[in-house]
């Protein structure tokens, strides 16, 4: 009977062991990179689509303008969870082109690779936080901290350690508050504006982009 125990205990042991290790081999990385990235709003041509109707009021006379062009840099890294399965996280500031205007945000991103191959396609979209100022003459400024929501496309051509990537996206900046100060130094109510953007960015990523070979199966021996 102890000899009979032992021989179980041992056989249940294996079978743990054995189911165990795949699940140990599935949270290895399939592929991750991270590397810069540089991006601009397109459209609308100036940002915000409509600023809040009390800076639209020339009776009130802000000189707050809406954004004509602007350039955004930062760090993009991306983990392949599986051969379809992509998670990543955007970071980065931006400035106005010749308008007093900065942004910072962070971005959580989630990727479906439709394609693999010589040029991977993916879809996909993320949410994050971040926060837009805007200056005028003297003491005037508005600073509208947001959470955008991001629908993307990406192409990316890749080889074992570089990946090089276009992103086409839509984004929603969700106003949290609008924080206004006119030229006084004083605090106004000026109600909301409208956030939308289509834009486009491009990423240098550098990592491991080596798909893992899958593994040979090992034939139990013939009786």
């Amino acid at each position: 009977m102890t000899h009979a125990k032992a021989h179980l205990a041992a056989a249940l042991l294996t079978v743990g062991l054995a189911s165990a290790a795949p699940r140990a081999e599935a949270l290895d990385p399939f592929m991750w990179g991270v590397g810069p990235r540089i991006g601009t709003n397109a459209i609308p041509a100036a940002y915000p689509l409509t600023l809040p109707p009390y800076l639209r009021d020339p009776d009130n006379g802000s000189t707050i303008e809406r954004t004509s062009g602007d350039l955004f840099v930062g760090v993009d890294a991306v983990y392949y969870a599986t051969g379809h399965t992509r998670v990543g996280l955007l970071g980065g500031i931006g400035f106005g082109l010749g308008s007093p205007f900065f942004d910072g945000h962070v971005i959580f991103r989630y990727n479906y690779v439709s394609q693999t191959g010589a040029m991977d396609f993916l879809l996909g979209g993320g949410a994050g936080f971040g926060t837009s100022k805007w200056s005028g003459e003297r003491s005037e400024s508005l600073r509208v901290p947001y959470y955008p929501l991001r629908a993307e496309a990406s192409a990316l051509v890749r080889d074992n350690s570089r990946g090089y990537q276009g992103t086409v996206f839509f984004q929603y900046n969700l106003p949290a508050n609008h924080f206004y100060t006119n030229a006084d130094g004083v605090d106004v109510d000026i109600g909301t504006g409208i956030y939308p953007t289509l834009g486009i960015e491009f990423s240098v990523l550098f990592g491991d982009f080596t798909p893992p070979r899958p593994r040979r199966r090992t034939e139990s021996p013939s009786k």
